[in-house]
């Protein structure tokens, strides 16, 4: 007779110990450390280090069931924890998809009831506790909990290294994994250490996206391969002690070079007494033995009562880790009894116990178990634990799982269950209510009579979640045929909502008048879309139009006596009239909005962020320190990030260029630009490139310039050109004039003047005007110059408070008619104003007129004062432009260069990356430094990657060393 016994392998494996009597004694050793790998070593050897040194770095690992993922994790983690890091584990579970930052919360313990008061106000967004929830209409809260996470990780970085594993993000949720992105891509200089384990397949487009992202921001990523039967045999000899016999070996080789797969034979060979040692081998009995895992353990469950497989059953569908109560509630049976049936399946070692949940030893185990039951059995099983689930007042989106895969077509109360789960994770998780809804319409019998009902919900869950083109084509489609009058107006709603985020702005406005002639319309609906409306018409260059539908809004808002929903007719009418010009009048309609909004406590004004609009109207007209604030207020704002993050940065970082702090400004329009992409909108990421192209052309960065001018040009050559063709246009006609391509300047800039001139637009004369009217006179186009110069005179008189306007408008004069006198006045209005390119160039204009004149001392007085703050800004293209002037008139500048300033060490930092240094030098995170410099994360993020650069150093610790000397 043989006895066995088992013994514990080390996480992840088990050793057998057979031992019998004569020549089949067998002997078992404790195994530890992996098998038949090589390189695997070094690469967890080199991404400790790394850690340890303060890098970030991300790993992925890649393999099938049983290959070993959790065991090489595992390593990592032994290895780690011997230091001072902190160390978070998740592991996403079958049939839990639907439960919004599922991984992620339970790897940092988000929960309401958490005794960190961060984790607890995480976890309170997450379960709809939190300040939010109020808020249904300021946009899903999925970027704000993510905004948090990303900086309560930071903060513990900056305490200690930190290793985030997400095990089996193949079965993660989106919100999840949309987390793990940003964490990767948000805190690369943080001592943060990543690592996901994933099967190759399948693999759903969400955890295809991540595997990118992550790739791109230079994740290593380990194929873990079968193991080659040299690595079989180690395995082997590690678990029994001894190595395989031949007859042994040939089994061991039905295992494919699956680890797990290799130890689930030695168990089963053990536990049927088929195992024995001869002359130092161990060998088997037979030859004959399952090929597959999943037989296997089905062999092994034949030996178990059958009320603990019934139990055993349950538990799979349940998920691979599940609550003892929800066990019991599907079951039916009491919690004391699952426990003593579940008991013989702790023995023979197929569960384990993890907190307050039983866990299968293995995910084989789990899928074994699972799809051994047959598919309508796995069909009903969780249709009843459905229903057990609601009984026991479980959550929806915990339940909502069970009904995907239970509920067949027909079943209402699924349906309603699904419907209902999907509405409570519209704000937390937009994705996961797009999958609800659709599983509920796809459950709904043909002709229903709330198909059309439930149709709606999935264009406004559409439109949630950033699938835009699929909800207006879904709701163009729904209302083109007959459809109940319930559904109307919210289609309408949400198709304006939706053609206005694709910038599809004509089909908007027929939309919109559409929907205004039939549809019977709420006052707050007709004023919204009045709105959306007003909004298309003037970004499509009719802003005439546009002021006229937005002051008919508003006459609405003020009629329906709700003053705060004034804020949307408000802020479209800013925008009408400020892009034909009339600055003053729309920062009178942006400060009422503003104190509108400010004073009102109805959320439905926040998605407009009227801080961030106010912003606009201020530098509009000059105000450019209090533009600057508004912008910086609007940046603290949590609706800003879910918003308006992308428009703000950029915003601000046109402050920034605009007064001449370009080395803050670069680094903000990158951190704009990057947030522009991450949201789709292309306009701002081409708005951002165009102030980079002319900060590298001022500053003679030939190969940036060109570089950068490449996307800009193909936008200009464009049939239709996009509402901010102004700067582009001004960004490339600067390139080539500084590649001496004067016409080619001049076509460009023509081009954009008369596209916005037939339409009214004034916006972007500032930038167009002067030099169109310098070229044309250059060129020979004189009547052109007239034209231009009578345009920027009339816009003037738009707008005679604001000093930029009315000195354009004095220097084309001067320029046309070749007179010092509106010249010189021009330069005083610029100097009234702190913004370095209408001042320079009001000085170089002004000076060629007067160098013509005979008068090259008040010129070259003028050219002085241009060089200055040429030099002051860094811009040492144009400052040489300026010397050679100055020399033509005799005069010989000396060579002072831009600032002089290195480029290396903490004398080349900016007084902003010093201040950004010295604040993260005393332990603040990016979002705490963001928030005492008013700038964003991304902001403060941008300015790191180039401080480290500057100062050749990795990590925040080398960084606190390196300001704590300056200090000294």
């Amino acid at each position: 007779m043989i006895h066995r016994r088992w013994v514990e392998a080390g996480p992840g494996l088990l050793g057998l110990v057979d031992a019998g009597g004569g020549e089949r004694e067998t002997v078992g050793v404790r195994a530890e450390g992996l098998v038949g790998r090589e390189v695997e070593p070094a690469l967890a050897a080199a991404v400790v280090r790394g850690l340890r040194e303060g890098r970030a770095c991300a790993l992925v690992i890649e393999g099938e069931a049983g290959i070993g993922k959790t065991r090489f994790v595992q390593g990592i983690v032994d290895q780690v924890r011997t230091g001072d890091v902190t160390v978070l584990y998740g592991q996403a579970h079958p049939f839990e998809r639907t439960r919004p930052f599922g991984l992620v919360a339970g790897a940092l313990g988000l929960n309401r009831r958490s005794a960190d008061p961060r984790r607890a106000a995480i976890g309170g967004l997450l379960s709809g506790h939190g300040p939010a929830d109020a808020a249904p209409t300021s946009g899903d809260i999925h970027f704000r909990v993510i905004d948090e996470i990303v900086d309560l990780l930071e903060s513990w970085c900056a305490e200690r290294p930190v290793v985030l594993v997400a095990e089996d993000i193949h079965w993660a949720d989106v919100a999840s994994l949309s987390t793990i992105s940003s964490l990767v891509r948000r805190l690369p200089l943080a001592a943060l250490l990543v690592i996901v384990t994933t099967r190759p397949s399948p693999r759903l487009a969400e955890v295809a996206r991540l595997l990118d992202d992550l790739e791109a921001g230079g994740a290593q990523t380990l194929h873990l391969q079968p193991l080659t039967s040299e690595g079989l045999s180690s395995l082997a000899t590690l678990v029994l002690g001894a190595p395989p016999g031949p007859d042994l070996a040939a089994m061991l080789a039905k295992a494919g070079g699956n680890p797990l797969w290799a130890t689930a034979i030695l168990r089963s060979l053990s536990d049927e007494g088929m195992l024995y040692r001869t002359e130092g081998r161990i060998e088997a009995t037979t030859p004959e033995l399952p090929t597959s895992v999943r037989e296997l353990v089905v062999r092994r469950l034949r030996q178990l009562p059958e009320a603990t497989l019934e139990l055993l059953e349950v538990t799979a569908v349940l998920g691979d880790a599940v609550s003892l109560r929800d066990v019991a509630a599907v079951s039916g049976h009491p919690k004391g009894e699952v426990v003593r049936g579940l008991r013989d399946a702790f023995d023979a070692q197929l569960l384990d116990g993890a907190g307050d949940r039983v866990v299968f030893r293995h995910q084989v185990v789990h899928d074994a178990i699972y799809q051994h039951l047959p598919a309508a059995a796995r069909r009903l099983l969780h249709r009843e634990a459905a229903a057990a689930l609601v009984a026991a007042g479980a959550d929806r989106l915990d339940v909502a799982d069970h009904l995907l895969l239970g509920a067949e077509r027909g079943d209402q109360q699924a349906i309603t269950w699904l419907r209902d789960a999907a509405r409570e994770a519209s704000s937390r998780a937009p994705l996961v209510s797009v999958d609800l809804v659709r599983h509920a319409e796809a459950l709904l019998p043909r002709g229903h009579r709330d198909a059309d009902l439930v149709a709606c919900e999935m264009v406004q869950a559409l439109l949630r979640a950033g699938i835009v083109a699929e909800a207006s084509g879904r709701a163009e489609a729904l209302l083109a045929r007959q459809h109940p009058d319930e559904v109307d107006t919210p289609l309408r709603l949400a198709l304006v909502g939706a053609l206005a985020l694709q910038n599809r702005a004509a089909e908007l406005v027929a939309v919109a008048q559409g929907s205004l002639a039939s549809a019977r319309l709420r006052p707050s609906d007709e004023m919204l879309v009045l709105a959306q409306e007003s909004w298309a018409l003037t970004y499509s260059g009719d802003p005439v139009a546009g002021e006229a539908v937005a002051n008919r809004a508003l006459d609405i808002a003020g009629q329906a006596g709700e003053a705060a929903m004034e804020v949307w007719p408000l802020t479209a009418l800013l925008v009408a009239v400020g892009r034909q010009g009339r600055y003053g009048e729309a920062l009178g309609h942006a400060q009422r909005a503003a104190d509108l909004a400010s004073r009102s406590p109805d959320l439905r004004t926040r998605p407009l962020q009227p801080r961030f609009f106010l912003g606009l109207a201020l530098f509009d007209c000059d105000l450019v320190n209090e533009a600057r604030i508004a912008y910086r207020e609007s940046l603290r704002d949590e609706f800003g990030s879910g918003w308006w993050l992308s428009d703000t940065l950029t915003a601000d970082a046109e402050v920034s260029f605009a007064v001449g702090e370009w080395d803050d400004a670069v680094l903000g329009l990158i951190a704009g630009g990057q947030a522009a992409q991450e949201k789709g909108n292309q306009l701002l990421v081409t708005q951002s490139l165009a102030y980079r192209t002319i900060i590298a052309t001022a500053v003679g960065d030939r190969r940036a310039a060109s570089e950068l001018v490449v996307q800009l040009t193909r936008e200009l050559e464009n049939d239709q050109l996009s509402y901010n063709a102004g700067i582009l246009a001004a960004a490339v006609a600067g390139v080539r004039e500084a590649e001496g391509d004067a016409e080619g300047a001049y076509g460009v800039l023509l081009r954009c003047w008369r596209f916005d001139v037939a339409r009214e637009n004034r916006y972007y004369h500032r930038w167009l005007a002067p030099d169109l009217v310098r070229l044309a006179l250059l060129l020979g186009h004189r009547d052109v110059a007239a034209e231009v110069t009578g345009a920027a005179q009339a816009a003037a008189g738009l707008a005679p408070q604001v000093r930029t306007v009315r000195s354009v408008a004095l220097r084309c004069q001067g320029l046309l008619d070749a007179t010092v006198e509106p010249m010189i006045e021009a330069v005083e209005l610029a100097r009234q104003v702190p913004l370095v390119v209408l001042h320079t160039g009001a000085c170089e204009d002004a000076a060629a007129v007067l160098a013509r004149g005979g008068r090259a001392d008040e010129a070259a007085a003028l050219l002085g004062e241009a060089l200055e703050r040429h030099e002051r800004a860094g811009a040492d293209a144009w400052a040489a432009r300026v010397r050679a002037l100055l020399r033509s008139l005799g005069v010989h500048p000396g060579q002072r260069g831009s600032r002089q300033r290195p480029t290396s060490g903490w004398e080349s930092l900016t007084e902003t990356e010093r201040t950004v240094s010295l604040l993260v030098a005393e332990g603040l995170t990016n979002g705490a430094v963001a928030r005492r410099m008013f700038i964003s994360p991304y902001t403060v993020n941008t300015h790191l990657r180039h401080v480290f650069g500057k100062l050749g150093i990795s990590n925040r610790v080398a960084l606190a060393t390196v300001a704590h000397r300056s200090i000294e």
